[in-house]
């Protein structure tokens, strides 16, 4: 498995840029379909919110009474313990809702262009810890064809519950998109609260061999014998960063086995300069050692339009006759 966490591209605003064999690397991945991207929250950006945007609307909201209003797991427990885990779910699938209905109207009816630019680069499966249905929409509109989309089953009861794909016949044109967190039209399957990530750990650990694991066989081999590209994640976004360390010991990929990994990383421009850097490089340090994860500081956009400029022009692999 490789991982390349994707940071700004040539030209961008802060001058950063890949180094030129990563780029022929990842650009190689994509061209031949080894390539799986895991998206977060800041891909959507500024149609949908950050987490820690989402948790400031719900903190004041709700009167949340600490200061970590950016926790939006912990400012979820809050709510959960005052209603139920339920409530504060519908009420974060109806926000998102609405904000991609004000998103329409700005775009004319159309979609991101970060989720576009995703769609035009032709992969097979992509892994999302978003909650919205914008790859999707994307995908169909610019293959034609309705991807598959499979939502995590991290806990039992939603075996039993709607929103589990339609079993049909699947094809290698047939695009998978699977929901890690959980999707809006399933509020239920939404990893919100803290409760809701303890379970999913526990689950992640405990259903691993069985016939109907917590993360599919097609996402499982993925982690192992793809490129990774973390696109749209942030220095405060720990908790996925722990469990992709768990998935990967699951799967025993060693750091010599690695494939190359990319994070392409949302930099944190609250903070002082100085006390960003360091964090900024503790946080590299940390995925080179426990992940050969390499990262790169920068916003989604620029990175994906380069990167697609670049697979474009790239000579496509040939057909064996």
């Amino acid at each position: 498995m490789s991982s390349l966490n994707a940071g700004a591209a040539e030209g961008d605003a802060d001058g950063q840029s890949l180094k030129p064999e990563t780029w022929e690397t990842l650009v190689d991945s994509v061209v031949h379909g080894e390539c799986t991207p895991f998206l977060g929250a800041g891909v959507a950006v500024p149609y949908l919110p950050t987490g820690g945007l989402l948790a400031k609307v719900l903190a004041r909201r709700y009167e949340y009474p600490l200061d970590d209003v950016t926790n939006l797991a912990r400012v979820a427990q809050y709510i959960a313990s005052s209603h139920e885990p339920a409530f504060v779910k519908r009420r974060v699938c109806a926000y998102l809702e609405r904000k991609q209905r004000v998103a329409e109207r700005k775009l004319g009816g159309g979609l991101p262009a970060n989720h576009l630019r995703l769609a035009r680069l032709g992969l097979p499966i992509y892994v999302t810890t978003n909650y919205d249905d914008y790859l999707e929409r994307a995908v169909a509109s610019i293959t034609g064809v309705q991807p598959l989309v499979e939502i995590c089953r991290w806990h039992d009861q939603f075996e039993s519950e709607p929103g589990r794909p339609a079993r049909r016949e699947q094809s290698a044109a047939t695009p998978r998109i699977f929901h890690l967190h959980g999707h809006l039209r399933t509020p239920s399957s939404l990893l919100l609260t803290e409760d809701d990530y303890v379970d999913f750990t526990v689950s992640l650990a405990q259903r691993n061999n069985q016939k109907n694991p917590m993360v599919p066989l097609y996402v499982r081999r993925a982690l192992a014998n793809t490129n990774l590209l973390f696109i749209g994640y942030s220095l405060e976004d720990w908790n996925f960063r722990v469990l992709m360390r768990h998935l990967m010991k699951q799967q025993k990929i060693q750091p010599h086995n690695a494939r190359n990994s990319i994070s392409i990383q949302l930099a944190n421009n609250r903070m002082p300069p100085d006390r960003r850097r360091r964090a900024e490089k503790f946080l590299e340090v940390y995925l080179k050692t426990s992940s050969s994860v390499d990262v790169h500081w920068g916003d989604a956009g620029p990175f994906l339009a380069e990167l697609l400029r670049r697979v474009e022009r790239s000579p496509k692999p040939r057909v064996a006759s």
